[in-house]
């Protein structure tokens, strides 16, 4: 139970980081953009990327981002949908949670088995071991956190 609230907490607070840097003139989008270009060029040189595959890459996320983007439009305040009888509804707060934590993974799943679908089998293998690193060193912090 601990760990299913950890990664509720840590999707929450995603989503609003995720909200702002969303917005298009906000400085934290042009960095989120350049830390997506800078990433994109270090899976380049891991995954021996072609141009086409990177081109591809981009537009994936590129879909990904605006179907985040419209996301967020729509996102629903947990602390403000619990609170509307003027009164703390845990239950209505852990809903709105899981509900927007829901349509966010489906929309990264959908976009991640794209960008799965572009890679051969040597680059699926070595991408795998990537985000299992990735996974591991946020693992490592947040045990650290909390």
């Amino acid at each position: 139970m601990k760990k299913l609230m950890v990664a509720v907490l840590t999707v929450a607070s995603l989503t609003f980081t995720s909200t702002y840097a969303m917005m298009e003139d906000s400085p934290m989008h042009q960095k989120m953009e350049q830390k997506q270009e800078k990433h994109l060029e270090k899976l380049k040189k891991e995954l021996n990327l072609t141009d086409q595959q990177v081109q591809q890459w981009k537009e994936i996320k590129k879909a990904e981002n605006e179907e985040m983007r419209n996301l967020m439009k729509e996102h629903k305040n947990p602390f403000l949908e619990a609170t509307k009888s003027g009164n703390f509804d845990k239950e209505v707060f852990k809903n709105t949670v899981l509900e927007n934590a829901k349509r966010m993974s489906e929309i990264k799943a959908k976009y991640m088995e794209k960008l799965f679908s572009i890679l051969n089998d040597e680059q699926k293998k070595k991408f795998i071991q990537i985000m299992k690193e990735k996974f591991d060193k946020m693992h490592e912090r947040m045990q650290k956190e909390f």
